[in-house]
């Protein structure tokens, strides 16, 4: 796919981020028009459009009964994690998906094409050779997000989907 025809769907996307996608992706197998459109709206989505690589964890108290409501049952629950991304985090993905210490709600927190928790950065790094634990960081910059993105579209399977023209898939 074209980069101009990327910036034409994604008109306000990062074009760092646009870049890497067109450059990598075929080196990883993403190359039909149907797979790069099935990748690109996926990641797309995940990012705001190429505009957002961070999970933003700045929520109000009714979002966050909107978003997790089994989590935050009432406004007075909510209150206490209101507009406090880090204790938010902690709430919200403490002890879950390899998150065993405590700040690493907050350390692997959603970047990149939303990688979240120490288990899938553990994983993503072992699978691009990138020590994403000690620097999960580096996943906010184009060139490792992006070849995170392609292999784990690889890897997962997600390839599959993307020749069918089921969307749905």
């Amino acid at each position: 796919m074209q980069f101009w025809r990327v910036l034409e769907v994604f008109p306000n996307g990062n074009r760092d981020w646009l870049a890497q996608i067109e450059d990598q992706a075929p080196q990883h197998g993403i190359e039909t028009p149907n797979e790069m459109a099935s990748f690109l709206c996926q990641f797309g989505h995940e990012t705001a459009g190429f505009t957002r690589f961070e999970e933003n964890l700045n929520y109000s108290a009714s979002r966050l009964m909107k978003v997790w409501p089994r989590r935050f049952p009432d406004i007075q629950v909510a209150s206490l994690y209101a507009h406090r991304p880090e204790l938010l985090a902690e709430k919200v993905y403490g002890n879950r998906m390899g998150n065993d210490t405590p700040g690493d709600g907050w350390r692997y927190r959603g970047r990149g094409p939303q990688l979240t928790g120490k288990n899938n950065y553990r994983k993503a790094g072992n699978l691009v050779g990138l020590d994403l634990l000690a620097d999960p960081d580096r996943m906010l910059e184009p060139a490792a997000g992006v070849k995170v993105a392609c292999v784990a579209w690889k890897v997962m399977g997600l390839r599959e989907h993307d020749d069918d023209s089921d969307a749905r898939a």
